[in-house]
């Protein structure tokens, strides 16, 4: 069971991303417990401390990504703080949230097909992909500190193209590595996997701020 790379990969992702799905339903019901109560400042402080353990969960999980079975303990207190994060989108909802979800599923699964069976390379997007997510990290950071309404949309689409080729590149590395000596381990699974669940949390973000622009 599980004797693949491709097997061990994909159970480490679908047991990631449920686990990040529990977190973020469990969120939002806190959130609007808190908020219903008026307690603001106690619903803030969840989603802080929330942030707060996904960044050292992801920093110690880089340093202990080899260190089995930490490094898989790490990866699930990653997955659900980063799901406790996106709680607020589970409290807020809403169509734009619902068809994000979907079209996430779409391209990722579209994305894993032709990258896996289409016989084309796509390491040669690594550069580019880089570059172009240093520029929307760059964009996004902005953001902060000036609202900017009017290019909004373009910056989500920009992030969807963006994690949508990274998609197609961490795909591709897999169905590459398949066939390699020595890279058929759990620790080569467990670096895929996070990479894989970091396209598509993030394309499922670009793809809520893409649909929601103007409506809120």
């Amino acid at each position: 069971m599980f004797e693949t790379l491709a097997a061990k990969t994909f159970l480490i992702l679908a047991a990631s991303l449920f686990t990040a799905y529990i977190a973020s339903r469990l969120s939002g019901a806190a959130l609007k417990k808190a908020l219903d109560y008026g307690n603001i400042s106690k619903a803030k402080n969840m989603q802080i401390t929330a942030m707060i353990v996904n960044i050292a969960a992801f920093v110690a999980l880089m340093f202990l990504q080899h260190k089995m079975p930490l490094n898989m303990v790490l990866m699930f207190v990653f997955t659900f703080s980063s799901g406790w994060t996106l709680g607020i989108y589970a409290l807020r909802g809403g169509d734009a949230v619902q068809k994000a979800v979907a079209l996430t599923g779409f391209i990722t699964l579209l994305g894993g097909l032709v990258a896996t069976y289409s016989g084309l390379d796509f390491a040669w997007m690594g550069k580019f992909l880089f570059i172009a997510l240093i520029v929307l990290v760059v964009i996004s950071i902005a953001r902060l500190f000036v609202k900017i309404e009017k290019g909004r949309r373009f910056i989500a689409a920009f992030g969807v193209l963006i994690f949508t080729g990274y998609l197609l590149f961490d795909f591709n590395r897999l169905a590459k590595l398949k066939d390699a000596v020595g890279a058929n381990t759990w620790n080569t699974a467990l670096d895929i996997a996070v990479s894989l669940y970091l396209d598509i949390i993030n394309l499922f973000l670009q793809l809520v701020d893409l649909l929601s622009s103007g409506n809120n």
